[in-house]
């Protein structure tokens, strides 16, 4: 059987709920969007301080992992991303950040037009109803609830004043007219609840009669004719369906499948396609390529008291916490887990913060504890500390030419060694912040790195073996004019008509900061690119 439409919608995530929500806005246009998990119904997508559950368990995600890590002594690493309605941006961390406006102007520097931080500021406003209100930055009629985490269990006031110590400023927003300090932690929260995309476009308009969303769909290839898109294969329920797009395909896969798509299409470097037995359709070497993230590492404190979130895990706790949250969507279980982000310089003669720290008052790896469950953890506060301009990159590539393979995925972290070197003077920024007073009087000492990594050399040694990355994967589909772009800043796949791409893996880099509000920009851009209109028109 085959479905005929306007548009053919392929991942519901950051940016594909977004593009088939505003694309299904006029009735007159028929929407498909195509979903290859279930619907985002477990109440712990929902809850904030539940999100390590859902992003490391099995609720609507793709547990992937990384090819031996060459640089990082052969280590594989996790790398679950959204496989539910809002994709990643339904399992993330939920954190507000849209990067720094000289990572959009140099999009713009290198050909893209339409890309410069004036060009983008709008579409960020577009998209979120801000706890500011409306003013130059911030919009406040947009679908995305974003609110700040407040709460005495954050520890705001002593990192704030330890982060001043350290000649760290002060940062009202760090998405307004500077990046550079310390600001209160913003999520997409709203009321006590996750802000996904999901829930901000796709179950507001999932009643639109032109819109139809199939879960549990996941795509095979997409069908070309005479050079132009024209039709999806997907699985649904063991049958192999097929739906026709009368005008375009917008593919949402996000940085690994997005690529996965393309290459299981016949779209990508011909060689390799086919040693897998792919019949090439059109030779595009850059699809897969240019694979991007920011490498992360963290540090832990023992606190001396009993201070910070890990008290709300006792299970006796943790279960009147969830009541409460049920009730009336409030208390610890309504808060991220962050309590503040950092931005800054670590060398002269910068034009933009390199480093981020996000703060944390509880271990990154606490868990629920108590009599007869666990027994009581260390009192920690913690922080993910990051290099925002990595320059290393990696590529994703099939593993076989059956879709229902995960991709190969190899980050190539710290392939550059200016990387690591950023890394070293990002620990030593969060030990600087956390060896002020007031911290220094509320912690034991340091747990991680801990003792022994005093040198460069010791701290890069832990950082090969302890980094990871921080799930902002971007670029392996990326805008460009040379021969290894895939898509132009229309976000048309170079070489085949009626097909594009619309999501993080069309950023030429990974942008200073975290990458959910960003993928949702581009599907607000790409909406009005596929449908030739400007922002307010």
């Amino acid at each position: 059987m085959t479905t005929q439409v306007d548009y053919i919608v392929v991942g519901s995530g950051s940016a594909g709920a977004v593009v088939a929500a505003r694309l299904s806005e006029d009735p007159a246009i028929r929407v498909l969007l195509l979903e290859a998990g279930p619907p985002d119904r477990h109440p712990f997508q929902l809850m904030p301080l539940a999100f390590p559950k859902v992003a490391w368990g099995r609720i609507g995600t793709w547990q992937y992992k990384t090819e031996p890590e060459p640089q990082l002594h052969g280590r594989q690493l996790d790398y679950p991303r959204g496989r539910t309605l809002g994709g990643t941006s339904s399992i993330n961390a939920m954190i507000a950040i849209r990067g720094h406006r000289r990572d959009y102007d140099r999009w713009f520097e290198s050909g893209l037009a339409g890309w410069r931080y004036a060009d983008v500021l709008p579409y960020f406003k577009r998209l979120e109803t801000s706890w500011r209100g409306e003013g130059p930055f911030h919009g406040a009629q947009g679908p995305v609830q974003i609110s700040r985490m407040e709460g005495p269990d954050l520890l705001w006031e002593p990192l704030l004043a330890s982060a001043l110590a350290a000649g760290v400023p002060f940062c009202d927003d760090a998405n307004g007219a500077e990046q550079d300090g310390i600001s209160q932690m913003e999520a997409t929260v709203g009321g006590g609840v996750r802000s996904s995309t999901a829930q901000a476009y796709l179950h507001p308009a999932k009643q639109r009669a032109n819109l139809v969303i199939q879960t549990e769909a996941l795509a095979h290839r997409i069908e070309v004719a005479n050079g132009r898109a024209v039709s999806v294969h997907y699985q649904q329920r063991g049958q192999i369906q097929k739906a026709h797009a009368a005008r375009e395909i917008i593919v949402c896969g996000g940085a690994f499948n997005s690529p996965q798509l393309l290459l299981l299409s016949g779209i990508g470097p011909a060689d390799e396609l086919r040693a897998l037995g792919i019949e090439p359709v059109h030779d595009l070497p850059g699809v897969g390529r240019n694979l991007s993230d920011h490498p992360n590492i963290l540090n832990e404190y023992e606190l001396k008291g009993g201070q910070g979130l890990t008290r709300h895990l006792r299970w006796d706790r943790a279960a009147l916490a969830v009541v409460r949250w049920k009730l009336n969507r409030s208390g610890p279980f309504a808060l991220t887990g962050t309590s503040a982000n950092v931005f800054a310089r670590t060398l002269p003669g910068l034009d933009q913060p390199d480093i981020q720290m996000m703060t944390l008052p509880i271990s990154n790896n606490a868990e629920l504890w108590g009599p007869g469950l666990a027994r009581r953890p260390p009192f920690r506060l913690a922080v993910r500390t990051g290099y925002l301009q990595p320059k290393s990159r990696g590529w994703v590539k099939l593993r076989s030419a059956n879709p229902a393979d995960p991709p190969r995925i190899l980050l190539n972290l710290f392939d550059d060694p200016r990387d690591l070197e950023a890394m070293v003077r990002a620990v030593r920024l969060s030990r600087s912040v956390y060896a002020q007073e007031p911290l220094r009087d509320m912690i034991r000492g340091e747990a991680l790195p801990g003792p022994g990594t005093d040198d460069d050399e010791a701290l890069k040694e832990h950082i090969r073996r302890n980094a990871g990355h921080r799930s902002h994967p971007v670029g392996t589909c990326r805008m460009g004019h040379d021969a290894l772009a895939v898509v132009d800043e229309q976000l048309r796949v170079r070489g085949i008509s009626g097909l594009r791409v619309a999501d993080a893996s069309v950023m030429p880099d990974v942008p200073s900061g975290n990458t959910n509000l960003p993928a949702i920009m581009v599907g607000e851009r790409a909406a009005d690119l596929v449908l030739g209109r400007s922002i307010g028109i």
